[in-house]
């Protein structure tokens, strides 16, 4: 068995291979809530701005729902609440053995990839309702007068939004947009209650293993501070990119 050093025998080489593993499906996760909550934030953002009374008030109750509901709830309701839904008979079938399930566990090796894509849902509702009013109030900052030219230009509503509504609300709200992404990785830590094996559940069970809790939760306390060091470096480099396009 190869140990790190003398002081840290307590972390063997099966630890670390078991905690890097960890950290891959933590990195996958935030990186495909973001994406997905960042597009549903827009979209959602452009649905309460809609000229149709339906659809702003179907998005304000999404947003309402989705953003006071607590993350954890989500989880453990998408996890375990909604194949309830679906009779006994079709339940396992839908959600639990199919080729699709099977495919996603020879890809990630997740044991059970419905509940992994569960708390990718209720991440990305929860981050996503968070981001609408975010980018919402990004959109009044937006000069009108930019927009108008847009539309004499001859661009049509979904091209205003995409080449100029979007962008603009995006760059003066970003700040805060990056503030929610960055909780939105530590969130990701509550996927280890429906058995995700990120990087908390990996600590988790190295602790059962070893019974080292304040060695392992000072490790990857650590390790959660660098990764959000460098995801909010990565997200100050996007901003750059935001405001040199806005100069130019």
């Amino acid at each position: 068995m190869i140990r790190c050093c003398p002081m840290a025998d307590w972390l063997t080489r099966d630890a670390l291979d078991r905690l890097s593993d960890g950290i891959v499906i933590t990195v996958g996760l935030t990186a495909i809530t973001t994406v997905l909550a960042l597009l549903l934030g827009g979209l959602l953002a452009s649905a309460r701005q809609s000229r149709s009374r339906g659809v702003r008030r179907a998005s304000g109750a999404f947003v309402d729902v989705f953003r006071n509901v607590p993350a954890l709830v989500l989880i453990i309701f998408f996890a375990f609440a909604v194949p309830t839904v679906v009779p006994q008979s079709r339940r396992t079938g839908l959600f639990f053995d199919n080729w699709l399930w099977d495919a996603l566990n020879e890809m990630t090796g997740i044991p059970i990839p419905y509940y992994a894509v569960a708390a990718t849902v209720a991440l990305v509702a929860n981050t996503g309702a968070h981001l609408a009013e975010v980018i919402r109030g990004g959109l009044s900052t937006v000069p009108s007068e930019e927009i108008e030219s847009a539309r004499l230009l001859g661009a049509g509503r979904l091209r205003v939004w995409r080449s100029v509504a979007f962008p603009g609300a995006l760059r003066s709200s970003f700040p805060a947009v990056s503030s929610r992404l960055v909780h939105n990785m530590k969130n990701t830590a509550l996927a280890s209650l429906v058995a995700v094996p990120e990087l908390f559940h990996s600590m988790q069970g190295e602790i059962a293993r070893s019974f080292r809790a304040t060695e392992f939760l000072t490790l990857v306390a650590l390790v959660y501070l660098g990764l959000a060091a460098v995801f909010s470096m990565t997200l100050e480099r996007v901003e750059t990119h935001l405001l040199r396009g806005r100069r130019g």
